[in-house]
């Protein structure tokens, strides 16, 4: 593991240690990037409007960033894990900023949808920046309880992103919502460049090098990575849903305007990141009471993966309150399971010099299922005139995932070939 000075000043005493400091920047840049696809998802109405767009061709719309997204997962966190986070970090946001300045210039859907696949390119390596950050400077036991509280800041983000949206759209239409959030994600480039520090690597340390298509094949091979990967894709395709759905969901359901449909969105994001942390600190303490033993934090992805699956619920309900509980305790159970699913992969890979690629195998494949959640959805909705459909497939596939996770996630992760 890679060492480094911990300490902004450690003369003083009282100095906020650094890794804190760049947890926190990590935790802003999820945010940011949450908030900025959030942007998306209340301006759809309006976009929908002024484009004559269909229920169809919105789904297709909401996926767009999805197409380089996925394609670049891999190779853009092969040459973090080369480079290192701080530069790819400052690149990564800054083109998907400049992206969102763009986006509200657009004149016709076809220039929009460019600006959504540039986007994509620049968010490609953001949860391997995270992975990495977390892998080198937060302590084994920590991880869990440090990679949840970071992931809150998506729900933050699509809070935060919701709410200033509805409001900016209101007052002053969709093209300033895409301006304004675009400016803050350049101001965050910039201080993450001057912030931020790579470890120092040890003396003897062997050289970086990129991950092999063996190595890759190999991952394959272990039934531990192929439990968490099927977590990642189950909740990944949760998430995308939600995240491009919901406000329309909720205009549906309950016939509230863009103001009153961002209210309910941000109060479920904000009660959702509160409960993962909660729930993400109980379980891990009462799992790890006795010591640490890394294969046991599949037990709390599967509590919450069983957690998340009330999202089936959903259909149950048509008024305010009911509604907004049950998707608030959902996405807090999905985000907890993100974060310990997360943990788990950093805990089970052996080579943590690797992390940031080993991450994007992870997201190329639970991408590919996610870019197909939007547009889903639209035919879901296009044919059936409601959402039902999509919640008790997500609520039948996270049950699945669940008993996968707790049966196939228990040896170590190894890229060299040799068995667990």
């Amino acid at each position: 593991m890679t060492t480094g000075d911990t300490t902004t000043n450690a003369r003083n005493g009282r100095a906020i240690p650094a890794r804190y400091v760049f947890f926190f920047l990590v935790f802003l840049m999820y945010a940011i990037s949450y908030g900025d696809r959030a942007a998306l998802s209340i301006a759809l109405p309006s976009m929908g409007r002024e484009f004559s767009l269909t229920p169809v061709q919105m789904g297709w719309v909401s996926s767009s960033f999805l197409w380089s997204y996925f394609l670049l997962n891999l190779p853009s966190t092969i040459v973090l894990d080369m480079v290192g986070a701080r530069a790819i970090g400052s690149l990564a946001v800054g083109v998907w900023s400049f992206a969102m300045l763009l986006g509200g210039m657009a004149q016709n859907i076809t220039q929009f949808l460019l600006t959504r696949v540039l986007l994509g390119v620049g968010e490609a390596p953001t949860f391997g920046v995270g992975a990495t950050v977390v892998r080198n400077w937060a302590q084994p036991r920590e991880r869990g309880s440090v990679m949840t509280v970071l992931l809150t800041g998506m729900q933050l983000g699509l809070a935060g992103g919701t709410i200033a949206g509805a409001y900016l759209i209101t007052f002053f239409g969709w093209r300033c919502e895409f301006v304004a959030l675009g400016a803050v994600g350049i101001i965050w480039a910039l201080v993450w460049w001057l912030v931020y520090r790579n470890p120092v690597l040890k003396a003897d340390a062997a050289p970086r090098r990129p991950i092999t298509v063996r190595e890759i094949r190999n991952l394959f091979r272990s039934s531990s990575f192929l439990g968490i990967l099927v977590v990642q894709c189950t909740q990944n395709y949760l998430n995308f849903l939600v995240m491009s759905w919901m406000p329309l969901y909720l205009i549906h359901e309950l016939h509230i305007n863009t103001t009153g449909t961002g209210n309910s969105t941000a109060l479920c994001y904000l009660v959702a990141a509160i409960g993962a942390v909660i729930i993400g600190r109980v379980l891990e303490h009462f799992t790890f009471r006795n010591g640490i033993h890394p294969p046991a934090r599949r037990f709390i992805v599967a509590t919450c993966l069983i957690g998340a699956a009330t999202i089936g619920l959903l259909p149950q309900f048509h008024t305010m309150m009911p509604i907004v509980l049950v998707l608030s305790g959902a996405l807090a159970c999905l985000m907890a399971a993100n974060g310990a699913n997360t943990a788990l992969l950093t805990d089970m890979v052996d080579d943590g010099r690797k992390m940031g690629a080993v991450t994007g195998v992870t997201l190329t494949c639970s991408n590919a299922l996610g870019l197909l959640s939007p547009i889903l959805t639209g035919y879901i909705v296009a044919w059936t005139g409601s959402f039902d459909m999509a919640w008790y497939m997500c609520a039948a596939a996270l049950v699945i995932a669940a008993g996968l996770s707790l049966a196939m996630v228990r040896n170590p992760i190894r890229m060299d070939g040799r068995a667990g």
